[in-house]
Order: C-alpha cells, then sequence, then structure tokens
C-alpha cells in the first residue's frame, strides 16, 4: 500500500490505519536510520517499561523564524524532538491527534522514495497524548 508522505525540512509525516498520524525525522542514509531509531527505541523502551502505558506530552516551541518546534516529553525527559515545522505541517498532524494516539518512527529518504521505518522494520513507538498541547516560547 502506497502511502502519502508529507515533508517539513529534515521531517516526515504520514497516517496509517485508521489515520492515525506517523512522524519523525528523514534520513538519507538508511543505516543511519536504522541506528539511530534502534538506539532510541531502547531508551523508549528503558523510559516507559515494555508494554506500559506511560502517557506522553507534546510540546509546541515557537522558533525566533516563525516556525515550530515539536517535542515529545515523558517523566520530564525528552524522548524526541523535531524542528523547523510549519504551521500547515503541525496543523496536519494535530488534526490526526483526534484518538490521541501517534506513532513516533524514523523514515529513509534514498532516491526520491521514502521508507518508514515503523512499516519495513517495526521500528516505532506507539504514544498515548492524553492532554492538550503545551506551548512554550523559544
Amino acid at each position: 500500500m502506497a502511502h502519502r508522505y508529507i515533508v517539513s525540512g529534515d521531517v516526515v509525516l504520514t497516517f496509517l490505519g485508521e489515520n492515525i498520524p506517523v512522524i519523525g525525522p528523514r534520513f538519507k542514509s538508511r543505516r543511519q536510520a536504522l541506528k539511530v531509531a534502534r538506539d532510541s527505541m531502547e531508551e523508549i523502551s528503558k523510559l516507559t517499561g515494555e508494554g506500559k502505558e506511560t502517557p506522553v506530552q507534546i510540546v509546541l516551541k515557537k522558533q525566533p523564524d516563525g516556525r515550530y518546534s515539536l517535542a515529545i516529553e515523558c517523566l520530564c525527559k525528552i524522548l524526541g524532538e523535531l524542528g523547523n515545522l510549519d504551521e500547515l505541517f503541525l496543523k496536519r498532524f494535530y488534526n490526526g491527534l483526534k484518538k490521541k494516539l501517534f506513532i513516533w518512527t524514523y523514515f529513509v529518504e534514498e532516491a526520491g522514495d521514502v521508507e518508514c521505518l515503523v512499516v519495513t522494520e517495526g521500528l516505532g513507538a506507539v504514544f498515548y497524548a492524553p492532554a492538550p498541547v503545551k506551548s512554550r516560547r523559544l
């Protein structure tokens, strides 16, 4: 099944299943993306506990240039941060949060093709974000 990928700088957004947003950084090297993804998934697993329902907080920060950064916080620790996002990209992401679920993963773009590692390698984390988005100014 072909997915529609929305790219903003080095960040990619797509939707899986019943319109669950899938978001994460984009890499040019598959090898580098796999290494970072495996390391990150191990760290997330240690922090949240495997199979444990640990809610996360999405923190939005306005950058001096007018774009935004989005951080995923869990137990007062940043699990991931994506920068240089425009308002349309964020609106698409937030519109997909109706079920308060999203997937954090990594993407590889080689020769114009985008690969979503949660689909091809099973490397991703499903997060529950029950609270409204927090906003902070830089």
